[in-house]
């Protein structure tokens, strides 16, 4: 009973906290949410090695998911802040970095020299866009813009669509860090304007400032 109660009164503190949030806020919570709670999914695809890559082996771990495309200028700029956010979470193993490709297949020489030639970390992964797919990431998991970021929890439950990009320094690192505490990133958002965001600036400001954007 005292759990429900609890509930409740959870439930209605967020919706009197939307009501008193600004437009531009009501419109951030409602990107970060859309997908809220779908699972993610099992993607088999294949790595810069040519081996098959199950998604579904990333559970048990905190994802932080791009997509992306070689020939897209936005998504090349966040590659050296992609360098630095990678570092701020080296020394959490729970934390890992999934880059999904969406282009041709053509195309895949080209994502594996462009991988290469800027060393860009974490997981690797292509996804033939004409090629027949199991899943249609562009439509069912709203990929309408290049780069997309996206959250996911460690029980491959979607908690965060339009999430933070790597240049967003500070509401990137708070984002993923309250992710892998399951908080959604609705609710990291609105985080921010709370003493707990202010005491995460006040212990890893000057180490995020100090990691290195590598070109």
């Amino acid at each position: 009973m005292m759990r429900w109660i609890l509930f409740v009164a959870l439930a209605v503190c967020k919706q009197f906290v939307f009501a008193q949030s600004s437009p531009k806020d009501k419109q951030n919570l409602y990107a970060f949410n859309q997908l809220f709670g779908l699972d993610f999914p099992n993607l088999e695809l294949e790595d810069t090695s040519g081996k098959i890559i199950s998604t579904a082996s990333f559970k048990g771990k905190t994802m932080y998911v791009d997509f992306w495309f070689t020939a897209c200028p936005p998504c090349t700029r966040q590659i050296p802040y992609a360098h630095a956010l990678q570092q701020f979470f080296a020394p959490d193993t729970n934390v890992v970095f999934v880059n999904i490709c969406i282009e041709n297949v053509e195309r895949k020489t080209a994502w594996r020299e462009l991988i290469n030639k800027h060393k860009i970390g974490g997981i690797h992964l292509f996804y033939a866009r004409n090629r027949p797919q199991k899943v249609n990431l562009l439509r069912t998991y709203k990929v309408n813009d290049f780069p997309t970021y996206m959250l996911v929890s460690n029980e491959m439950k979607i908690i965060g669509h339009n999430a933070p990009a790597p240049s967003e320094r500070y509401w990137v690192q708070w984002a993923i860090q309250q992710a892998t505490y399951n908080v959604p990133l609705s609710e990291a958002y609105l985080k921010t304007k709370t003493s707990s965001f202010q005491h995460f600036l006040s212990e890893n400001q000057k180490r995020i400032d100090s990691l290195q954007c590598v070109q």
